[in-house]
């Protein structure tokens, strides 16, 4: 099944109008707006929206609740907890503001409280399946695994269809050392839900507990059939790969990491590690040194660095390296062994004696337990390939991270951090296009799409950046949100002296559709349509906001965003974002040879377009034309799409 809609969040959403003094807002279009921009996942831009409120009407609770819900995405957890503290003030009636609060402080790893807030919200909703399900994984993560199995059981007696609820007894049977009663219970989850792809992933970190690698492998495999992009299958299937010293099978699933996740510290780390392994020591620095950008204190990081920069031949950017490490744990004797050898090669020889001094001193002595140091060994677990990322063991620097996260098999269950969508099993088209001025940070580099038609639109807006076509949003930042404000202020004492200038209404329009301020930028564009009915940028912009209404609602009703790119076209016949947008909509209408037809032209156009290749690549799925797609999907991923790659997979194997 293609899915083509986003699911509807938390309520159904109405529109806002622009804000003036805080006396005179509409709190309740307020409210809607902020509750917009948390669905489209820009948080900095609802807090802006809910604080209005709150200084207007600082009685109501909802505000609270929703900025709560606002900052435990940011990860802000005691900003989210204090909010939430502040709406339960108003209403303690509310079981939601329990459910976040107690969220909030579980990321806080205050447990205990946690408990209570699960449980108070229990006692107002009792057959509340996600409240039961984190009060379980508070009670265990604060150690009371008796009682957290005894709710477990409360869990599947209440819902024995419920997959999850049966992953979450099998990691509290491990626990208990019931290795065959957790296998039991994850291969009663997996049957339950047998496309979850992260049920099959917690499946194969039991195998691999259990050191069933050749078991583990075909149930990641299988997780990466059902979603492409599914990181931690990759960085789990790279453990298994490293355990069975298949390293370039691990190397490629780590480079797969970084393609869906560029920033993943991890996925760089053990890269590195790997890289360093099989002799590839400049690519292996490059790695590490993006780790230290990002953790400063890693001191894994700089010892792998400083070995890697002696390997290289840079004895001074390998002795500024291990002394930093040393500075932090002066009883590491393979850092004064290493920094004795780099200090002769740079001439240094009597530092380079008192160096090796202390290792002589100290090579037979077991080291500050306190620290976890032995002499150049793990204590305690000297065959071990991996290490957990909480491991302060800096002797431990060749092993890679199997990290925490991928250790728990089972996550707290939240519908607030981030947009509720449906599981990623089925293949999605990519969004329309539309107009913006900012680029989306987690897509990758590739070509942007831009227009001669765009140019002197651009050019007369004077203070905002160039517009651009993208296919995805991004959450705006604070000097984002403050450019579209003093750009929407701007063009407002513009056209308060020339109110027919159709140019300024649509770029006004635009910046209040990417502030989520729907109805006003659909005035904005009535109010140009009744001035001047055919520029193509009128029709494209009202498709832009009615797409983003559309996606709100679910309406499924694709019809008059067709009309208006066919609007679009009328006025510009090779205007290739609007082929593409057209055939996306036909597709989400599931006219697929309408689509193709579009797709077609819009590569015709412009050949560098990926999604229009990926859109394609769909397209010609869905008509059981899978060789031709597989094409398409591989020019995606040429022109920056990675996860064309993956999807690449799904249709090259058996279900």
């Amino acid at each position: 099944m293609i899915r083509t809609h986003a699911a509807k969040w938390l309520v159904a959403v109405l529109v806002l109008s622009p804000t003036v003094s805080y006396s005179q807002i509409n709190t309740d279009r307020m409210m809607t707006v902020g509750q917009n921009a948390l669905y489209f996942e820009d948080y900095v831009l609802s807090i802006q929206y809910f604080n209005q409120i709150i200084r207007a009407k600082p009685y109501l609770y909802e505000p609270y609740y929703y900025r709560a819900i606002a900052k435990l995405s940011l990860e802000d957890w005691r900003g989210a907890e204090q909010d939430c503290n502040s709406s339960i003030e108003r209403n303690p009636f509310v079981v939601n503001s329990y459910q976040v609060r107690g969220l909030a402080r579980v990321y806080q790893h205050d447990y205990s409280n946690a408990s209570s807030d699960f449980r108070m919200g229990l006692s107002l909703d009792p057959q509340n399946c996600q409240l039961r399900h984190n009060l379980i994984l508070s009670l265990a993560r604060d150690g009371h695994i008796d009682e957290a199995l005894a709710d477990a059981d409360t869990l599947l007696s209440a819902w024995p269809r419920y997959a999850d609820g049966y992953a979450i007894k099998s990691e509290l049977l491990w626990e208990k050392g019931d290795s065959l009663g957790a296998f039991d219970c994850m291969n009663k989850a997996v049957d339950l839900d047998r496309f979850n792809p992260d049920l099959l992933v917690y499946r194969a970190i039991l195998k691999a507990r259990m050191e069933l690698y050749d078991q583990a492998l075909p149930d990641l495999d299988r997780a990466i059939y059902l979603e492409p992009t599914h990181t931690s299958a990759y960085m789990n299937r790279a453990m298994v790969h490293y355990e069975r010293d298949s390293l370039n099978a691990a190397m490629a699933d780590y480079d797969m990491v970084l393609r869906i996740e560029p920033k993943n510290v991890t996925g760089h780390y053990n890269r590195g590690n790997l890289r360093a392994q099989v002799g590839d020591d400049n690519r292996a620095i490059e790695d590490f040194d993006f780790v230290i950008d990002a953790e400063p204190d890693n001191m894994f990081a700089f010892f792998n660095r400083g070995v890697l920069r002696y390997n290289t031949g840079d004895y001074p950017g390998a002795e500024a390296d291990i002394s930093r490490v040393l500075e932090e744990y002066p009883e590491f004797v393979t850092g004064y062994q290493l920094r004795s050898e780099v200090r002769e090669k740079l001439g240094l020889f009597s530092l380079a004696q008192e160096d090796a001094m202390v290792v002589l001193r100290e090579h037979n002595r077991r080291y500050n337990r306190a620290h976890g140091f032995d002499d150049d060994t793990d204590a305690g677990q000297p065959d071990s390939k991996t290490r957990s990322s909480k491991d302060r063991n800096v002797a431990g620097y060749r092993k890679i991270i199997v990290d925490d996260d991928l250790e728990n098999s089972t996550g707290f269950s939240s519908a607030y951090r981030g947009r509720v969508q449906n599981r990623n099993v089925e293949v999605r088209f990519l969004s329309p296009l539309r107009l913006t001025y900012f680029n989306s940070d987690d897509i990758l580099s590739r070509r942007p799409i831009t227009s001669a038609l765009l140019e002197g639109i651009s050019g007369g807006n004077g203070t905002m950046p160039g517009l651009r076509f993208e296919d995805s949003g991004c959450q705006l930042d604070r000097s984002q949100i403050a450019e579209l404000f003093a750009d929407v202020n701007r063009l407002s004492a513009k056209l308060s002296t020339d109110p027919e200038n159709v140019i300024d209404l649509l770029l006004r329009a635009i910046d209040f559709c990417l502030l989520q301020d729907f109805q006003s930028a659909l005035a904005d564009v009535e109010s140009a349509r009744s001035i001047h009915d055919d520029g193509w940028l009128l029709w494209f912009v009202k498709a832009q906001i009615t797409a983003k209404m559309h996606e709100l609602d679910e309406d499924t009703n694709m019809f008059p965003l067709i009309e208006f790119m066919n609007n679009v076209l009328d006025i510009e016949p090779e205007m290739a974002p609007a082929y593409y947008n057209r055939g996306t909509f036909y597709a989400m209408s599931e006219d697929y040879n309408a689509a193709l037809a579009d797709f077609n032209r819009a590569i015709e156009l412009e050949p560098e377009m990926a999604q229009a290749w990926y859109n394609r690549g769909v397209v010609l799925v869905l008509l059981n034309r899978t060789d031709q797609a597989i094409d398409d999907f591989g020019k995606a991923g040429e022109l920056g799409l990675p996860g064309a790659y993956n999807i690449i997979k799904r249709f090259s194997q058996p279900e």
